[in-house]
């Protein structure tokens, strides 16, 4: 009989130390089980890079304060982009351009820059508004005919950053695009010349 309760004692230690040997010495309990993991794709855990603002307004009163922008108009991305095709294959390679756009009449925009540039003595006397025609554009060089102002003030220098204006009346809307074409060098001859009409109205790409 005790030899019975023996062998019965020493299966039971045997056990419990089998059971304690898989376990790492504690209980196993199901909740602490951890599942397995999924062979998937990590998932991106920082976001992309943010696409940086333009501010051309600051661009250009970088290069010179004196340079005027319309107020009414504002920055367009999308034209910018077209429009860059075009002004490098006309400038060149290193030429940029800054679209903005309103929807103010052509003679609202016209006025505004022509009366500003009316207090250089090298911007040619223009009429405060344009001749009434089915396709209107203004294209001045800034460097050239912002020097020598009536009014003591800021002027743009001719050996800085080129900036040429472009006006352009639009059969849709917005109804007048700017564009502000900066270039390393001169476009033209340093000799002072009446505002000439832009490229052909082709070449703008109408809404």
């Amino acid at each position: 009989m005790t030899t019975r309760l023996s062998t019965a004692a020493a299966t039971v230690f045997l056990c419990g130390a089998l059971l304690t040997h898989c376990t790492g010495g504690q209980e196993s309990k199901a909740a602490e089980e951890q599942a397995p993991k999924k062979n998937g794709i990590p998932q991106a855990t920082t976001a992309p890079p943010a696409t940086p603002q333009i501010d051309p307004k600051a661009t250009l009163k970088s290069i010179s304060p004196a340079i005027p922008i319309y107020a009414g108009a504002r920055y367009r991305d999308d034209l910018t982009r077209r429009d860059s095709v075009m002004i490098r294959n006309q400038y060149g390679p290193n030429a940029e351009v800054y679209t903005l756009a309103t929807d103010d009449s052509f003679p609202q925009v016209y006025h505004y820059y022509t009366t500003y540039l009316a207090q250089f003595r090298a911007f040619p006397a223009q009429s405060p508004y344009p001749a009434p025609q089915t396709w209107r554009t203004l294209e001045v060089q800034l460097n050239q005919a912002m020097q020598d102002p009536f009014i003591p003030g800021d002027m743009l220098k001719p050996g800085d950053k080129q900036i040429t204006l472009q006006v352009a009346e639009t059969e849709a809307e917005p109804k007048t695009v700017i564009r502000y074409v900066i270039t390393p060098q001169p476009i033209a001859t340093s000799e002072l010349k009446a505002p000439k009409p832009a490229p052909a109205p082709n070449a703008f790409d109408r809404e």
